[in-house]
């Protein structure tokens, strides 16, 4: 029986090299250091459905097979034969006439294709220079201990002083729970106004931005959550503000804030920062639409898991055990959605998980 290495195969031989010289595949994309195309594993015909990341030579099908994993794997699936086989394979193909040693490919690997054209650039003109939300030379004073951040809310002291919100006494918020934005660098950029009256709430909507904000640039906490992004459950995007917090506080550091039920072309691209995003929008038919919206925008840039909430539920209703189950499975069991399947409780809270789909 011929024996074979499988971790010097694994490290001499890249997912590139496997696509463009073994299979000599030409329709792959590339977005950074990531390839999209059709499945070359079950000759799909969806130009989005099958990503490479090259950094980490890995490779997953989002559609038809729905299946993933190194190049090896790739081998195996296509070919439909047995990893080792595959390993074999590929020794033969790449090594077998190589007198180089083994080592640790530390090199960027050849790509198959040129670069293709990145995510939408900023609209050019006059001011493209200009920041779209300068930084604020203003600090607002405000009080947290509002009984509809502690009482209603259900958020700590700690958490409240942690994102800086408080009830707005005066001012153009008076009235309202005014919460810093700031841009991905750090810089307060503006407040938002969570109004308390519910004749307002229900004539001018829920939160009030200053006149000349464009939330579409901006990720809500994303200069704080980058930092932790690289951890166990990657850039975890909801809709709120409140969920970000709510998240935060069941110990998920890493949430940012589309600020509403869409996830706009910049926004995209500061989500792609990390390399893995999960879509945690709201039960409701807006949350459901706008996350298939924001796939569609992900997926090129990113790997992008969708995570499924019951009707009309929002982060903040879920224990924190199933929202740690939820995010987890997406990255360590690399599926591309999961539903939760739930049984309503008292005060909108939900049970732990059954079902994953």
């Amino acid at each position: 029986m011929d024996w074979v290495n499988f971790r010097e195969i694994r490290a001499r031989i890249s997912i590139a090299d496997v696509l463009a010289r073994y299979y000599r595949i030409e329709n792959l994309k590339q977005v950074g250091q990531t390839l999209v195309g059709p499945c070359p594993v079950h000759n799909g015909d969806s130009a989005r459905a099958f990503h490479v990341d090259l950094d980490k030579n890995l490779w997953h099908c989002f559609t038809g097979c729905k299946n993933g994993g190194n190049q090896l794997d790739l081998v195996a699936a296509k070919d439909q034969v047995s990893v080792r086989e595959a390993a074999l394979r590929l020794k033969k193909f790449f090594l077998d006439d190589d007198p180089t040693p083994a080592a640790p490919a530390t090199a960027v690997p050849p790509q198959p294709n040129p670069p293709a054209a990145r995510a939408p650039a900023p609209a050019s003109g006059s001011k493209r220079e200009k920041p779209a939300n300068p930084p604020l030379d203003l600090e607002l004073q405000l009080l947290p201990d509002h009984p509809h951040i502690l009482e209603d809310r259900k958020l700590t002291a700690e958490t409240a002083a942690q994102f800086g919100i408080g009830y707005c006494a005066r001012g153009i918020l008076a009235g309202c729970i005014g919460i810093p934005i700031h841009d991905e660098a750090g810089q307060l950029v503006a407040y938002a106004g969570r109004r308390l009256k519910f004749s307002d709430a229900e004539d001018l909507g829920k939160y009030r931005f200053p006149k000349g904000f464009h939330k579409d640039r901006v990720l809500y906490n994303l200069h704080r959550a980058l930092l932790e992004a690289d951890g166990e459950f990657g850039l975890v995007v909801v809709e709120g503000f409140f969920s970000v917090m709510a998240l935060h506080q069941m110990g998920i550091r890493s949430a940012v804030a589309a600020m509403g039920s869409e996830l706009s072309d910049h926004q995209a691209m500061l989500a792609a920062k990390s390399r893995h995003v999960t879509l945690l929008f709201d039960g409701d038919p807006a949350g459901t639409i706008g996350a298939m919206k924001a796939v569609e925008k992900l997926a090129p840039l990113t790997r992008v898991h969708l995570g499924i909430l019951p009707p009309d539920a929002e982060p903040e209703d879920c224990p924190a055990d199933l929202l740690h189950w939820l995010l987890s499975g997406a990255r360590t069991h690399n599926l591309s959605s999961l539903a939760i399947q739930t049984t309503p409780l008292p005060l909108g809270r939900l049970t732990s998980p059954e079902t994953v789909h």
